[in-house]
């Protein structure tokens, strides 16, 4: 077992990490979906206790006592008895309540299904920005050699007499500043890795990630985003179930208003003294029915009533807002998707032309034709158009990875999951 343990492993590690087994894992090791795991199942027990309020009870009683009547010899009593109590009816606060605790398991269901959904995001966006900034340190290091190269060509020239000083001196401060870039973007990815890495509790390497598929090609209707979210996003359905819930509580403050009916019958075993008690103290077996209304408690049931009622229209408005705070988020992030879809669409043809550009620049440089200010222009622009084509890349991924999460679906894959 131990070696097929370690070949999984091995396996594992050399196959590297896509972005579906992150998710996996930061949602393992996430404390926050734990907690709402055990609230969850915190609320499932005492939705299945509710359910004891329609039962009868039964409670098994003893006395014993020493009595001393006025006209009468002294006597003990010992006796057992059985009770039984049964609620006929109380204004159905009995049914409301195991009907509002079955809809605050439920609510507690979408708080984990939403806490679940953020840290998938979480770690979307951090495996996401890994990727990003790895190809951005690829991007400076090419950079730092195109320049050293440069460098070196610079002052070959000046040797032989060709370029002046100043062209050597302006690449060594180009070569300076990519130096800096350079240390810029460690720095970017040793962050993203230790973030995703703690989201994950598992070491990170960098260059074991699997890339995603590229997601430029997804469309999403703008005006089917909000009826699909208030279908499937967990938090509007959190809002729905704690109105339900709400309604349920104002059922139950209602309920105070009614009557109530119980049902009562004890049964007593006398040890000894049986026969005086049964006569003076009326300790007999007997059955009641017995009927309460309430007619004035200082208007405490009154105004419990109006705040389950103030309550429910507190959540109705929370609701109303949140379909409003919804259609401007849906508009932002719609808006940066198609951003980074243009962008992405025009650096890729930019790509190829900065590719083209700085292959004719530098060779008419090599052959001591285009000066180094055309060259340095060249590379500028060919670093200009790698950096987009992975900022609008990535930048499209995060926001359809932000849609997913208003609507609870899953669109980002690595290539070797949509190849599989």
């Amino acid at each position: 077992m131990k070696i097929i343990f370690l070949f999984i492993l091995l396996s594992s590690f050399l196959l590297g990490l896509d972005i579906d087994k992150a998710i996996d894992m930061a949602i393992k090791n996430s404390d926050k979906i734990r907690e709402q795991s055990y609230l969850y199942a915190q609320a499932q027990s005492i939705s299945k206790s509710k359910i004891s309020t329609l039962m009868p009870k039964l409670d098994l009683g003893y006395i014993f006592s020493y009595n001393i009547p006025g006209n009468t010899s002294t006597y003990f009593l010992n006796s057992f008895n059985i009770t039984g109590k049964y609620n006929v009816f109380n204004g159905f606060k009995d049914y409301y309540t195991i009907k509002d605790s079955k809809q605050s398991q439920t609510t507690q269901n979408y708080v984990l299904q939403s806490n679940i959904a953020d840290v998938t995001l979480q770690t979307k966006i951090a495996y996401i920005s890994v990727l990003q900034a790895l190809d951005s340190l690829k991007i400076a290091q090419e950079s730092k050699k195109l320049l050293e190269a440069q460098k070196q060509k610079a002052q070959q020239f000046f040797n032989q007499g060709f370029r002046a000083k100043n062209e050597v001196l302006s690449v060594e401060v180009l070569l300076a500043n990519a130096n800096i870039a350079l240390k810029s973007a460690e720095l970017n990815l040793d962050y993203s890795k230790n973030l995703l890495s703690t989201l994950t509790s598992s070491t990170i390497n960098p260059e074991n990630l699997e890339n995603i598929k590229t997601v430029t090609d997804i469309v999403f209707d703008k005006n089917e985003i909000l009826e699909k979210i208030l279908q499937e996003n967990p938090d509007y359905l959190r809002l729905q179930s704690l109105l339900k819930s709400a309604e349920f509580q104002v059922d139950i403050a209602r309920g105070s208003f009614m009557p109530t009916v119980d049902v009562f019958a004890t049964k007593f075993w006398y040890i000894n003294g049986g026969s005086i008690a049964r006569t003076s103290y009326a300790l007999q077996s007997q059955a009641r029915i017995v009927f309460g209304w309430n007619l004035f408690d200082g208007l405490n049931t009154h105004y419990n009533y109006q705040a389950k009622k103030f309550y429910y229209l507190s959540i109705l408005s929370r609701i109303n807002q949140y379909k409003k705070d919804m259609k401007n988020d849906i508009n932002k992030v719609f808006n940066e998707f198609e951003l980074a879809k243009q962008q992405y669409s025009l650096a890729s043809v930019s790509l190829k032309q900065a590719e083209e550009n700085y292959r004719i620049t530098n060779n008419r440089y090599i052959q001591n034709i285009a000066t180094y200010t055309e060259l340095l222009n060249a590379q500028f622009l060919l670093n200009t158009a790698k950096t987009n084509i992975i900022q609008s890349k990535y930048e499209t991924a995060i926001a359809v990875s932000k849609i997913d999460r208003l609507l609870n679906t899953n669109s980002i894959h690595s290539d070797t999951a949509i190849q599989k």
